[in-house]
């Protein structure tokens, strides 16, 4: 099967210093296909801006596309995900504070989304202890699928964590709610997941990867405090 490119969405705002740190530790992804960015941020100075796209440059990263508007997260996420829509299928989410700490292979969780339509999302971010899942198979590989329902009311099976999604799953669940807190904004999506068809595109999580994952949380700044 060809491939096609998948267009990581940085989704960053003021945190200059975390957001290089994640630029650099994505050296670590692997793919058999291209590897595009795409930056999405929340109307910050020029100065970050800057920055950033300096730092893709000198790594060599191709720019499908910047945008710097205050729309906040939701809308700043909706924004990407259509522009990259047009490109590809395929969309890794990276928010400008998680360092990827090991190289980590996407092809075969490409393969997967493409393959596979009753799966949406591969999460890749930390799980948290307390979902239910099942095991499920792949191409050699297991993954848990995971419950709708999580066993405690306030824990998310959607996160904004680092994840690799197809278009599918936005088909499926909508767009992200508008003008809300990135932490409202996320629980909002989550509840959009809990309340849809148990027939529509699911979330697996790679049973062979740790349950913290394997992208480290950088600092204390909170997204929704700046």
């Amino acid at each position: 099967m060809s491939l096609p490119p998948i267009v990581i969405i940085l989704l960053t705002y003021k945190r200059t210093d975390y957001a290089l740190r994640t630029i650099a530790a994505a050296a670590r992804l692997r793919y058999a296909a291209p590897l595009l960015w795409y930056v999405a941020d929340d109307g910050s100075a020029a100065e970050h801006v800057r920055a950033v796209r300096d730092a893709l440059t000198a790594a060599q990263y191709p720019i499908l596309g910047l945008h710097s508007e205050r729309r906040g997260y939701g809308g700043n996420a909706n924004m990407a995900w259509e522009a990259c829509d047009q490109a590809t299928p395929l969309t890794f989410w990276l928010e400008d504070d998680w360092e990827l700490t090991t190289d980590l292979d996407l092809t075969p969780y490409a393969r997967l989304l493409l393959e596979r339509t009753e799966i949406g999302m591969v999460r890749l971010g930390a799980l948290n202890l307390d979902i239910r899942g099942r095991t499920w198979g792949h191409d050699g590989r297991m993954y848990w699928l995971l419950d709708r329902e999580p066993h405690h009311e306030g824990t998310p099976v959607f996160t904004g964590h680092p994840s690799l999604r197809h278009v599918r799953y936005r088909y499926a669940h909508g767009w992200y709610p508008v003008n809300q807190s990135p932490g409202d904004t996320e629980l909002q999506y989550a509840y959009q997941f809990r309340q849809s068809r148990h027939d529509t595109p699911g979330i697996v999580w790679p049973a062979d990867l740790p349950w913290y994952g394997v992208f480290g949380h950088i600092g204390e700044i909170k997204s929704e405090n700046l």
